[in-house]
């Protein structure tokens, strides 16, 4: 697990600093709502992650019903974090939007990616024993 954090680390860093740098350019002015934003997905990302493993532990196919209800879960709160945003903002920043989508993207794929390589490794470790 402690390479899920490692490379969660990684990604975290990674889109936080081309929010920094796109800041700085001004490329765009997204601001705090989009370190708001990988937080969230940080913590959404984690969460996830790890009930879907303790679901993997159980059986495979709680597992698949696990990630099935990840997805949708994942998709639930983010709907909610953009409808909240697009409601309280004052200024209305639609790059914001498009913005969290990318992160959406990225998180969601860096989730599925890191699922399928245990699923693989613990496929190849029940092989072998």
């Amino acid at each position: 697990m402690s390479i899920f954090y490692a490379q969660l680390s990684l990604v975290v860093l990674i889109c936080a600093g081309i929010l920094f740098i796109s800041d700085l350019s001004g490329f765009t002015s997204i601001g705090v709502i989009g370190y708001a934003a990988i937080a969230f997905f940080t913590l959404l990302t984690t969460l996830l992650t790890n009930l879907q493993l303790k679901a993997a532990d159980k059986s495979g196919s709680r597992f698949i019903t696990g990630v099935m209800g990840g997805v949708g879960l994942r998709m639930l709160f983010c709907v909610l974090f953009v409808v909240i945003y697009w409601v309280t903002a004052k200024e209305r920043n639609t790059f914001f939007i498009i913005y969290f989508f990318i992160l959406y993207l990225f998180f969601t794929v860096f989730e599925i990616k890191f699922l399928l390589h245990k699923l693989r490794t613990d496929k190849k470790d029940g092989l072998e024993s």
